[in-house]
């Protein structure tokens, strides 16, 4: 089953992440964590399910980068497929998530027809091309 576990704190993105999922062929299972706080508990609990977490960086109590910098120091970060998914496009966000250990970073989209052509291009990279990753 694909899953995506969508860490974002802003429900007009929450909602229309899964308006785009809702458009495609094979809809993902999607769960949303509201904060880098949940993000760390869901990893720590996790079954080992491996979902592809696409991670917002601007979000109160703990945003993305400052989880991925905790994941990283309790030695998880290596075993995620974590993409950060974010209205940033600054070099240096950017450069500090690769550090970090995220595996991709991609700027959200303005239109809906644009995200759903980004989900569909993730699911179909993550889920079908790429080799699958042993837990």
């Amino acid at each position: 089953m694909m899953e995506i576990v969508l860490v974002e704190d802003d429900p007009d993105d929450i909602y229309f992440f899964r308006q785009a999922c809702a458009e495609l062929p094979q809809e993902p299972k999607v769960t949303v964590l509201n904060n880098g706080i949940e993000f760390i508990s869901h990893v720590q609990q996790s079954d080992n399910q491996m979902p592809v977490y696409l991670l917002d960086l601007n979000m109160p109590h703990k945003g993305g980068l400052e989880a991925l910098e905790e994941l990283q120091q309790l030695g998880l970060v290596n075993s995620l497929l974590v993409i950060c998914y974010t209205t940033s496009d600054s070099p240096k966000d950017i450069a500090k998530a690769y550090h970090l250990g995220a595996k991709s970073y991609l700027t959200k989209p303005n239109r809906l027809t644009e995200l759903t052509e980004l989900v569909q291009t993730l699911i179909k990279y993550w889920f079908q091309y790429n080799q699958k990753r042993k837990g």
